[in-house]
């Protein structure tokens, strides 16, 4: 099949516009013939898509039938494949049927990162390492006599699904069952079409999504997971529900999987073998694993004995405010683990480093529950100076295919909750001129002189107060934080004290001022 498939392809690297693990894995093998590389991204956007193949001289090409047929940019090519292909009929031409022999520096695939911390960053991979790391990793990932059937519920084209998916049923004993990964009832379709034992490549969410469905799984010799950290709650909780063990995989696009741990047995992983390490002096760890280049974690960790470490967070997840600092993982963790939080995430300022004043942003998701009651149990967990302002309640976060969120995703969707600005705080000191007579036995700070200061802040002689609501008493010396969100038809100023509310005023541009 494969090389008929490649009588048909150009002379050029391949972007493959296919979510079909048997699709894909035909139209790589296909190239492969055809002596050249597959382009693989996480992103699927037409412009993305398109960019890569005109970056790289290559051609988008989908297969009649892959769900991501009708996804193919234009100017790519859409290939029929023969039903009788498929079938794996012996009296079909099959080209020339002489297997190449690849060298193990032969250049398969350049893989993009996802871009979850910046702009995705291509990483070339060779015939030989791949090869290698496939059999180092099907030692840990199925290590049982009898072999295991692999069903996915991830896309091919990323790392995860690749090296999972596709190189295992290359390079490895292991079966791979294809079909669709939309939703629950399809994996459990594949499940039920595999034979056993079975192992479920999947993410956190999508382990999620299958537990809370309530479908019956057929019987698993373990879940593997990764693209994201799992929770403890949930791993045990699917141990529970699912009846069988569930494991992660540690690694990166630069890598593969380097480490795995059963997650309900504690923090420690377990280096895959053959691995080593070299502390550099900033405390960052240096990896050379077989077949991977040496390559520079881009997570701090704590290397224990016996070919076992923790992690400690990224290297850019480090976040800053107020003089203090945490991992943006271990924020995100404590979100996840509260009540009624199906997803949630932490998104850091922008301007952190310059202005101590600003707060976090965090988006959940958790259908039973309220942002307040959700702040209230962050405020029981995590520094005051790490609390947002309010929690954002939304039906889901943008994740892509994997479960991953780029920081660009997320800023996005910050975008869409309305342009929010923070002006700057005001103090007003118990010297002030006012209090003497506002009030003699009880100062409080009056309204009309903390609307002024916030108006102030804003610096536009342009615009009038609608309207004005006073919510709760400013004491001298009490410090109020004034933010500025931009909706389409009028400016909304609101002050926090001490996290409460205290002032909320709608702004209009006066009559004959140019608009907003």
């Amino acid at each position: 099949m494969a090389h008929r498939l490649a009588l048909s392809l150009p002379d050029k690297p391949i972007v493959p516009v296919c979510a079909d693990v048997f699709c894909f894995t035909l139209l790589f093998a296909a190239t492969l013939i055809k002596g050249q590389y597959v382009l693989l991204s996480s992103d699927r956007a037409h412009t993305r898509l398109t960019d890569l193949a005109r970056q790289h001289d290559a051609v988008c090409v989908s297969l009649e039938g892959d769900p991501e047929e009708a996804s193919l940019p234009e100017g790519g090519r859409r290939i029929a494949v023969d039903t009788y292909w498929k079938k794996g009929d012996p009296h079909s031409d099959n080209g020339d049927g002489f297997n190449p022999v690849l060298a193990p520096d032969c250049l398969v695939a350049v893989v993009f990162t996802s871009g979850s911390t910046g702009q995705p960053v291509g990483h070339r991979k060779y015939w030989g390492g791949l090869v290698t790391r496939s059999v180092t990793a099907r030692v840990l990932i199925d290590p049982e006599p009898e072999v295991a059937t692999v069903i996915g519920t991830v896309p091919p084209y990323h790392m995860y699904g690749f090296e999972t998916l596709v190189l295992q049923a290359l390079n490895t004993r292991v079966r791979t069952v294809a079909g669709s990964i939309r939703y629950p009832a399809d994996w459990v379709t594949r499940l039920e079409k595999a034979a056993p034992p079975r192992i479920l490549v999947t993410t956190p969410l999508q382990l999620r999504g299958l537990i809370k469905s309530g479908l019956v799984v057929p019987a698993l010799r373990r879940i593997v997971s990764a693209s994201a950290p799992l929770a403890d709650t949930l791993a045990a909780e699917a141990e529970r529900s699912l009846k069988t063990e569930v494991t992660e995989i540690y690694g990166s696009t630069e890598t593969g999987s380097v480490a795995i741990r059963r997650t309900v047995n504690g923090p420690d992983w377990r280096w895959y073998d053959n691995i080593r390490l070299h502390v550099q002096k900033d405390g960052r760890v240096e990896l050379t694993a077989p077949g991977a280049l040496t390559y520079t974690l881009s997570d701090f960790i704590e290397p224990l004995d016996s070919g076992t470490f923790r992690l400690l967070g990224r290297v850019t997840d480090l976040v800053k405010l107020g003089g203090k600092r945490v991992s943006l993982a271990a924020l995100n963790g404590l979100l996840s683990g509260l009540s009624g939080v199906e997803d949630g995430a932490f998104l850091p300022p922008d301007t952190s480093a310059m202005d101590p004043s600003v707060r976090m942003q965090v988006f959940v998701v958790a259908p039973s529950r309220s942002g307040s009651a959700i702040l209230q149990d962050l405020r029981q967990v995590i520094d005051p100076v790490f609390l947002p302002r309010r929690v954002v309640m939304v039906p889901e976060l943008p994740r892509n295919s994997v479960g991953k969120l780029t920081l660009q995703a997320l800023r996005a969707l910050a975008a869409t909750q309305g342009s929010e600005q923070e002006m700057g705080t005001v103090t007003i000191f118990s010297d002030h001129p006012c209090f003497p007579g506002h009030f003699p036995a009880q100062p409080v700070v009056p309204g009309v002189l903390l609307l002024e200061a916030g108006m102030a802040l804003i610096k536009r002689a342009d615009v009038q107060v609608h309207s004005v609501k006073f919510l709760r008493p400013v004491l001298p010396d009490q410090q109020v934080q004034f933010i500025l969100r931009h909706t389409e038809d009028a400016l909304r100023l609101t002050g926090l004290c001490e996290g409460q509310l205290v002032l909320r005023a709608i702004l209009k541009v006066r009559s004959g001022a140019t608009d907003l």
